[in-house]
């Protein structure tokens, strides 16, 4: 490299300021690609505020790329092994000089004062913030898409006064976004409209909450095979669409924090104060996300927990019509929940529950049979009164067939 590249961090991602040329290149000892990365100069902030823009004018000197922490961007960044700033909690650093790669030093702010004043320092900060919301709005609006969400549909069917309050915030916000647009900032009545929009879409999103956790209480205390199926047969479309309003409400905020990070900047408070308003935005994000994952991170474990074993062999066998239900739907809601739990930024691998078929089922406990184990017919005593229930209501083929095969086990029935 040339010239020393500056990199700045948080929670949310890290920077890179410098000559294009040299972020190209360390991008590329990253194995980051560049269509993977934000121009600092294409963010909305800057287009928008006539402030903002004076106040980044130093960044914009010099070239810029945003990088969110994924699971892998996160790993390749920490190998430079940057330390963090005691009182904000994020990090920077300086990579190469004259072609040499890596961290200089591992430095904190004391040590480069020269590079990083609190100025500079701030507003770097409060820029990758509204980058880091930018992007959430982005990937929470792509989500929304994808599922073709209707949150209006589901908040309206609610028939609560209060939930509708959701909808004139979204007005709101739509026309505040207007005025930054076109005039550059916010004016004090506008300021005050919005003023208690934070609290309803907390409430709206707390209520969605309440309904995801009343869903996992349901799933939990399905007792059986049938009560299993008919659970969550039920419940996988409100998981759906209460995951759309929880989403929503994350995007609302996010628009909220950043009319709010212009306000600040629109006001002129000192770099410290700058900075703290920061935190406190970021804390507060973080918790209302923390608070989500931990509700589908529940539900996750209970439908793990209703369907494990659904799958087993004398189930199969004798609730053919059930068993396999309660699997497929397992494996929608768990897949459901993967995907809205990527968009908040925590990665897994999609838990996939095994659909075994009645015929495979048949098939093994005829080998079993064959075989003079008796070990499947010590787990058809497991599930004698589950499964005599169900066969009164079953009459098809596939009991008759059950009969045929359990004739001389007249334990079983």
């Amino acid at each position: 490299m040339a010239h020393e590249i500056e990199v700045y961090g948080d929670d949310d991602g890290f920077m890179l300021l410098g000559n294009s040329a040299d972020i190209r290149q360390a991008l590329a000892e990253l194995q980051i690609e560049e269509n993977h990365t934000i121009d600092i100069g294409k963010a909305a902030i800057l287009k928008n505020a006539h402030r903002a823009v004076k106040l980044f004018e130093i960044m914009q000197k010099h070239s810029g790329r945003w990088v969110k922490f994924t699971k892998d961007s996160a790993e390749k960044a920490q190998k430079y092994g940057l330390l963090r700033n005691k009182s904000t909690g994020n990090f920077m650093g300086v990579i190469g000089q004259a072609g040499k790669s890596g961290i200089k030093g591992n430095v904190q702010f004391e040590a480069m004062a020269g590079v990083f004043t609190p100025d500079k320092v701030a507003n770097i900060e409060m820029l990758m913030l509204t980058l880091a919301l930018e992007q959430a709005m982005k990937e929470m609006t792509d989500y929304l898409k994808q599922i073709d969400a209707k949150v209006d549909q589901v908040l309206r069917q609610q028939k609560n006064a209060e939930l509708a309050k959701f909808l004139s915030v979204a007005g709101l916000v739509m026309e505040a976004e207007n005025e930054l647009q076109h005039i550059g900032s916010l004016s004090d009545a506008t300021w005050d409209q919005l003023s208690n929009s934070a609290q309803t879409v907390n409430e709206v999103q707390q209520y969605s909450l309440l309904q995801l956790k009343d869903i996992t209480e349901k799933i939990t205390s399905a007792a059986d095979t049938r009560s299993a199926k008919d659970v969550l047969t039920t419940v996988r479309p409100r998981i759906g669409e209460w995951l759309a309003v929880a989403a929503d409400c994350l995007r609302m905020r996010d628009r909220i924090d950043m009319l709010k990070v212009q306000r600040f900047i629109d006001m002129g408070i000192e770099p410290d104060l700058l900075s703290k308003h920061r935190f406190v935005i970021t804390e507060n994000r973080r918790a209302r996300y923390r608070s989500l994952t931990d509700t589908t991170a529940n539900l996750q474990q209970a439908v793990k927990n209703v369907v494990q074993g659904k799958d087993d062999t004398m189930r199969v066998i004798l609730l053919p019509m059930d068993a396999p239900v309660v699997v497929r739907e397992g494996n929608a809601i768990a897949s459901a929940l993967a995907r809205f739990d990527k968009v908040l930024g925590k990665e897994y691998a999609v838990p996939r529950f095994n659909e075994k078929q009645w015929d495979q089922a048949m098939g093994e406990v005829g080998q079993a049979i064959a075989d003079g184990t008796g070990q499947l017919m010590h787990q058809a005593e497991g599930f004698f009164g589950e499964g005599t229930k169900q066969i009164g209501n079953v009459a098809n083929e596939a009991g008759d067939q059950i009969k045929k095969v359990f004739g001389n086990f007249p334990k079983l029935w």
